[in-house]
């Protein structure tokens, strides 16, 4: 009984003890911006034929893929720098008692001859591609631009954090706590249909990496000195 008793007591005194070592904090959030220029196209487009014969529907398909990989081949482009992503060649009804063939394929590439965009769409439109899915364009070097940005939000939340302290009287004393909020990427990418993809800007916005991160500090409160005066008037 004893023991239990003095063990009640110790569990009482360890939590008043820790109410005690209570330790203030706050926290900030810091922002970091880095633009850049894009390097990179990502760009996604298919290859789309329709007959009323299921054969001639193949012929007339495969032969828009050979001029397409032939046009490819004589402007250097690497060949694997051409995926396919699909492939597909099914029957649609036309009407009551009649179909149609379609024969598609729908291709991804990736390329850094930027300045070549514009002819690049407008070549492969002429041979015989009938949608351009998406065009994006990014940076190459995506991670140390991401890295770049989050160094001047961290950067950003110690200086706020060392002038909230300063301001208020309070001695900084370490992070406690982090957290980043969602990194966004803002490029001129742009979708487009048939030969209307070829008058497409490489950009029309501003290129950038957002970060944000949000920094908990804890922090001491000086006691303040008691002056003469008023230790005089305590007595």
């Amino acid at each position: 009984m004893k023991h239990l008793v003095v063990l009640a007591i110790l569990t009482l005194v360890s939590r008043v003890c820790a109410a005690d070592e209570h330790v203030p904090e706050f926290t900030v959030t810091g922002y970091g911006k880095v633009f850049y220029t894009v390097d990179m196209v990502d760009m996604q487009f298919s290859v789309s034929v329709r007959d009323k014969n299921v054969q001639e529907c193949k012929r007339k398909h495969d032969a828009v893929v050979d001029k397409l990989n032939e046009y490819l081949k004589a402007q250097k482009y690497p060949q694997e720098m051409l995926s396919l992503e699909n492939t597909i060649l099914k029957r649609e009804r036309a009407s009551r008692d009649s179909y149609t063939y379609l024969a598609q394929s729908t291709y991804s590439m990736r390329t850094g001859r930027i300045e070549e965009l514009s002819s690049l769409q407008a070549d492969i439109v002429e041979i015989g591609v009938d949608e351009i899915h998406f065009v994006k364009l990014f940076s190459s070097k995506q991670r140390e631009l991401e890295d770049q940005a989050r160094k001047q939000a961290i950067d950003d939340a110690k200086s706020k954090a060392v002038l909230t302290a300063t301001q208020l009287g309070w001695t900084l004393d370490k992070p406690t706590k982090v957290s980043y909020r969602t990194t966004r990427y803002s490029s001129g990418g742009f979708g487009a249909r048939s030969g209307s993809a070829a008058a497409s800007p490489l950009a029309t916005s501003a290129n950038f990496v957002d970060s944000a991160v949000q920094v908990t500090f804890s922090y001491k409160i000086e006691d303040e000195p008691v002056q003469p005066e008023d230790a005089l008037d305590n007595k």
